[in-house]
């Protein structure tokens, strides 16, 4: 539809491109959509067709997407399985743990608070003392074969250590990240010190930390180089500072899991015998003989999607929409690695093609990502009107000066309350998608994106609030 002429629709382009126009930002480039939905009317447009890097705002897409397809009832099953009879308090063979990508299990890694507590309570009521076997990960549920690596294609090498680029995979435990506390040594020159603060086994840490002087730079960097199964960590710490915490992502999430596991049913007070080990690992015979003959000991259902995404658009955890975007490759294609086609198929069908979308990975930490404002417009749209996701997609999304990533964005403004979108945040990369209500009551859908700008990004971020906080106050 044409857009709307009236002088009150005038009056907000001209005060927007005065905004977007903005030369302390410099080249910056924008891509902007503002259309109203209950008018279906356009009443913004800059650059909309324009793809750019999305950041965070890609979540959008693969929630919806997700919510269409799996359904917003959708709960992730992780089992514990076994082959072998109990007699007299022990489980002579194995413990296998059959995974499908449940992201949740023991975000509160208290003893006594975790899934894994409760499941040595319930092998104990059965009698088990003591397993003969070992504790086997099958994460087959979400396998992308022997080169997928759990990660999003295009993530840069030098995020792999950090915690938000935790890999995806069938059995997840803690987010998939380890707690680190670091402190500098006794004296300049000297090699910082760096513990991990977590009970589970089995990280390997190459510790490249080096004490400087009290007035000098406090610079940390966790890195996993490729072909290396270790976490380096690296920079300098000013000798004096005290202890600081970083989170590190751990390189297979099932050993992560098994170690844990076996860890806490030891003690609880149950005996392992054998290793934590993956089923990848072990001969394909040994894997083969599984199929068909295990029963269930024990089963646990996550949370539905409907409460999982509000933890992952709140607070942008990545890990939440790669297994998300795993899922639905695993459901669709079969394979967890054609999640992005998977993706890119659905809004397909919703008129959204490849000038407007390139799919890349479902947290939008790939620079492989590529939406027009236009097309984030568009699926929130088809939220909005839809009545199986309007509610529940709503609901994810962080409020402007209340909660999630907007939490201390627009206060004291008139989209203070009001707007609830999904941020968006990397290098060079700002971008705020989602809805707000203007003076009159008339609901509006938005999506701004600022790609390739080199003004600190709190200047960028300032214009783009503004923007919001005019369409508050909008009125016709």
């Amino acid at each position: 539809m044409p857009v709307n002429s009236s002088r009150a629709v005038r009056q907000l382009g001209l005060t927007l491109d005065r905004l977007f126009g903005n030369p302390r930002v410099g080249s910056v480039i924008w891509g902007v959509d503002i259309r109203s939905l209950d008018r279906d009317e356009s009443l913004y447009s800059l650059n909309a067709r324009a793809l750019l890097v999305p950041a965070s705002t890609m979540k959008i897409a693969t929630l919806a997407a997700a919510a269409e397809r799996l359904s917003w009832d959708f709960r992730y099953e992780t089992e514990l399985l076994t082959s072998t009879p109990v007699d007299d308090g022990v489980l002579a063979g194995d413990l296998i743990i059959r995974g499908t990508g449940d992201p949740t299990i023991n975000v509160d890694t208290r003893p006594g608070n975790s899934l894994f507590d409760q499941w040595a309570r319930e092998l104990r009521a059965m009698g088990i003392q003591r397993i003969g076997g070992r504790i086997i990960g099958d994460d087959d549920a979400l396998d992308g074969g022997d080169t997928d690596p759990g990660l999003g294609a295009g993530w840069s090498w030098d995020d792999l250590g950090l915690g938000f680029a935790a890999p995806a995979g069938a059995l997840q435990y803690h987010e998939n990240v380890v707690q680190l506390k670091l402190s500098p040594g006794p004296r300049e020159g000297m090699p910082g010190t760096v513990l991990v603060d977590d009970r589970v086994p089995g990280l390997r840490l190459v510790n490249e930390m080096m004490t400087v002087s009290q007035d000098g730079a406090l610079v940390v960097r966790l890195l996993r180089p490729p072909g290396l199964s270790a976490l380096v960590v690296t920079g300098t710490i000013p000798a004096g500072t005290a202890p600081i915490q970083r989170t590190a992502a751990v390189d297979n999430p099932t050993i992560f899991f098994v170690r844990a596991l076996r860890e806490t049913l030891e003690r609880e007070g149950i005996a392992v015998v054998g290793d934590a080990v993956d089923i990848d690992d072990l001969a394909t015979s040994a894997h083969d003989e599984f199929q068909g003959k295990l029963r269930r000991l024990a089963a646990h259902q996550s949370v539905p999607l409907s409460a999982l995404a509000v933890d992952m658009m709140k607070r942008s955890q990545n890990l939440y929409a790669e297994t998300v975007l795993r899922t639905l490759g695993a459901r669709t294609g079969g394979v967890a690695t054609s999640g992005p086609q998977a993706v890119a198929d659905i809004l397909a069908s919703w008129n959204i093609g490849k000038e407007q979308a390139i799919v890349a990975d479902g947290s939008g930490l790939s620079r492989y990502n590529c939406l027009t404002a236009g097309a984030l417009v568009q699926i929130l749209r088809r939220m909005h009107a839809d009545p199986r996701h309007a509610t529940y997609f709503r609901a994810t999304l962080p409020v402007a000066g209340r909660d999630g990533t907007l939490s201390g964005r627009m206060m004291g403004t008139a989209a203070e309350g009001n707007a609830q979108a999904k941020t968006g945040s990397m290098t060079q990369v700002r971008t705020l998608s989602g809805y707000v209500e203007t003076l009159d009551g008339e609901q509006l859908a938005f999506a701004i994106l600022a790609n390739n700008f080199h003004v600190p990004p709190a200047e960028v971020v300032s214009i783009i609030d503004s923007a919001v906080d005019t369409l508050a106050t909008f009125s016709r």
